[in-house]
């Protein structure tokens, strides 16, 4: 009769089948004569400093996560907004090979002109800009848009309240008028008919402003703010308004972009960017309607050679101004 020995150890204390089969699952052979090796069950978990740290591991992965998001999201509605610049700059290419010269900007006189923009959807009969991709296609004509309403690729996705006017005809681009508060020297001043030629003669395409981004006003008349501008006696000269005169605050910037005013279309390198107040004459014939935008230590800027320029706040005051200016000296460093 088989008698199994004592053990203090209940893993090694056989069950009655093993009596029989003389197999014990808690001790292995060895291979090695009557060696054996008793099998662990035992089970280790993590301790509470490891779990801190695995925590902390974590929590810094999330943080790094949540800052990226913001900054990502901003980094695309800079390129979509550049690219809204770049098709302008491809439209306004396809309007000088069928022209023989750029979009001409009406007299400042009281009437409403049509502005750059709205010259290129009548001469190609297009809806949008979107569809003129390749300077040497034309697009084919379909029709152009009624006015009082929103073209895509005309407002800047960072501008909320451009974003906001869903139905609005609102336009973030502006079209350059030179350097002065009276609209001259630029190659979109009014009255004045422009060639490629006589600005590549002049200082070069690609140190010329074509167009460049205006933050849309809050629709809040009476309310001053750097997206409003005030209305003003003028004539205005100079760079920044007479103190002392009675100021009307008005809302309604970059409301409307088919036309060609200083309300909407148009803007002077005279204010530097992101002027903290923009002016108007009452009579509409002078103004300091600079460039502004929504993008963090960034305007875009168009220039006459198609590229897109990231300009900040405190570009040097010689170098803006003679951005906007054909024929400046050149102090411009590439």
């Amino acid at each position: 009769m088989l008698v199994p020995r004592v053990v203090t150890d209940h893993r090694l204390v056989p069950s009655p089948r093993e009596f029989v089969t003389g197999r014990n699952p808690g001790i292995e052979k060895s291979g090695r004569g009557d060696k054996r090796r008793v099998r662990s069950d035992r089970r280790y978990g993590r301790g509470p400093v490891e779990l801190i740290v695995v925590a902390a591991i974590v929590g810094f992965a999330l943080m790094i996560v949540l800052i990226s998001l913001p900054k990502g999201r901003e980094l695309a509605r800079m390129a979509k907004c550049q690219q809204n610049l770049m098709q302008i700059g491809v439209g306004l290419q396809m309007y000088h090979q069928a022209q023989s010269h750029y979009p001409t900007v009406p007299k400042l006189d009281g009437s409403l002109g049509n502005a750059p923009i709205q010259a290129l959807f009548e001469t190609f009969v297009v809806p949008d800009l979107l569809q003129m991709q390749d300077p040497s296609k034309p697009p084919k004509p379909s029709q152009p848009p009624a006015r009082g309403v929103r073209v895509p690729g005309l407002t800047c996705p960072s501008d909320s309240n451009a974003v906001g006017g869903v139905s609005s005809p609102f336009i973030n681009y502006r079209a350059n008028t030179g350097s002065s508060a009276d609209g001259s020297g630029g190659p979109f001043a009014p009255g004045r008919t422009t060639t490629s030629t006589s600005i590549e003669q002049a200082d070069g395409l690609s140190y010329t402003a074509a167009f460049a981004e205006r933050v849309v006003g809050d629709g809040k008349s009476g309310e001053p703010a750097r997206c409003n501008y005030a209305t003003i006696p003028g004539p205005i000269t100079g760079s920044t308004a007479p103190p002392g005169l009675e100021e009307q605050w008005r809302g309604d910037a970059g409301s409307d972009w088919a036309e060609a005013t200083w309300r909407s279309t148009l803007y002077t390198h005279a204010l530097s960017p992101n002027a903290a107040q923009s002016w108007i004459s009452n009579d509409g014939r002078s103004a300091l309607m600079g460039a502004s935008s929504s993008h963090v230590g960034r305007i875009n800027v168009l220039m006459m050679d198609g590229s897109v320029k990231g300009v900040t706040p405190t570009i040097d005051a010689k170098v803006w101004d003679e951005l906007g200016t054909i024929g400046a000296p050149r102090s411009i460093k590439e």
